[in-house]
């Protein structure tokens, strides 16, 4: 890390990393409550304004729980890609449809402990509220991310030695965060931030997607863990919307499809206090993910109400497994008959037959490659999924 990158300010930051002579590590100052808006108001303002367009979107669903499951699972591929993972979307359902990986790489797994650690946390903060937004849950988160893997460390504990981004050796790395033994109070820090939600009689409300913006800088900064800090790191951001009750916002595949604007405008952050440019792109990356979220949203009611319109025609019994089946297709587009059995509590008899009518009628396919456990795929939703987010001109 040369001196002569960082600004005045966090020059003054720099600390020694006792474990390599002559380098140098950058402890962050205290987690900033605000940032000047005047540059980014309209980005802010209309960030605001999509969020308030997907609480109205979640509310006329038939079955939000499903949509959010699936939107779940694209986060996790698309924020695990980030870190150069390979997975896809159809790749994870179907490990989640059999429990194999038969002919599937690595990758799938580590992208299912996203979709694991995501959970966990959603389901922590839907409990408790902003109050369990603390370093004991972000342990978990990466307790969660890291399990079965090759981990080069305790999951879910934070680093105990120096650690860098960029390059192979500390003195030629872009940024180097603070040292082991000053990350968890700069945590402390962070998380008593990230846990002060507004009060109705404060005056000035900082907008949440600025405090979102700011929490998850400030985390990268610290990198509080050998690997795993992106993702944990993007992990707490629909926590800190879900703590405020706002439905959560995925906003991966705009970082993917912006990687190298992501990542230098976080740089901007780290090294020379560049606030304004980040949470411009932040408020810009959460309007264009909701824009998506929605979009995607309104075509998965769509392919249902389609399913749905294809079925009736089919002049079934008014008992038949089938007519249960759209429904948990748009949150499980990938099924087994095993799977199908279970989550309808029906025979496996009722479960195949269910399943070769969709295959039938065209709603299902079912793979060409050959597998141990067979599955059935709803290439509408998936090809809904795949979709590419929004690159920023």
């Amino acid at each position: 890390m040369k001196t002569t990158d960082l600004s005045h300010r966090r020059q003054q930051l720099l600390v020694h990393a006792s474990e390599y002579p002559g380098a140098m590590a950058l402890v962050p100052p205290p987690t900033p409550h605000s940032i000047p808006s005047k540059t980014i108001s309209r980005e802010i303002i209309r960030a605001h304004e999509a969020l308030g367009a997907l609480k109205a979107s979640v509310s006329i669903l038939p079955n939000p729980d499903l949509v959010t499951r699936t939107f779940e699972r694209r986060e996790a591929v698309r924020s695990s890609q980030i870190e150069g993972t390979n997975s896809d979307v159809n790749e994870l359902f179907t490990y989640e449809a059999t429990g194999s990986d038969e002919g599937l790489t690595p990758d799938v797994r580590v992208t299912l402990n996203y979709v694991l650690a995501l959970e966990h946390g959603l389901k922590v903060v839907r409990k408790h509220g902003a109050i369990a937004l603390d370093c004991d849950l972000i342990k978990g988160l990466h307790k969660h991310l890291m399990r079965s893997t090759d981990y080069k460390g305790e999951p879910g504990e934070f680093r105990t030695k120096q650690n860098w981004i960029g390059e192979y050796t500390i003195y030629q790395a872009k940024f180097v965060p603070p040292p082991h033994d000053r990350v968890e109070s700069c945590l402390e820090d962070l998380v008593n931030f990230m846990k002060d939600t507004p009060k109705e009689e404060d005056q000035y409300e900082v907008p949440i997607v600025m405090r979102m913006a700011i929490a998850h800088a400030q985390f990268e900064t610290i990198h509080p863990f050998i690997d795993g800090n992106g993702r944990v790191g993007r992990i707490l951001l629909p926590l800190i919307l879900t703590a405020e009750g706002y439905p959560p916002v995925y906003i991966a595949g705009f970082l993917k499809d912006n990687q190298q604007l992501y990542y230098d405008y976080l740089a901007g952050v780290q090294l020379r206090d560049e606030w304004a440019a980040w949470v411009g792109f932040f408020a810009t990356a959460v309007e264009e993910s909701v824009k998506e979220s929605i979009s995607t949203t309104e075509g998965m009611v769509a392919i249902l109400n389609q399913w749905k319109k294809r079925i009736a025609e089919m002049n079934l019994r008014s008992d038949s497994a089938v007519l249960r089946l759209p429904d948990l297709l748009i949150g499980t587009p990938v099924v087994s008959a095993r799977r199908v059995k279970d989550a309808l509590d029906i025979s496996f008899p009722a479960a195949s037959n269910a399943l070769a009518k969709l295959e039938q009628a065209g709603i299902l396919s079912i793979p060409k490659k050959r597998q141990r456990n067979r599955t059935f795929i709803a290439t509408e939703v998936i090809s809904l999924l795949n979709r590419p987010a929004v690159r920023r001109q």
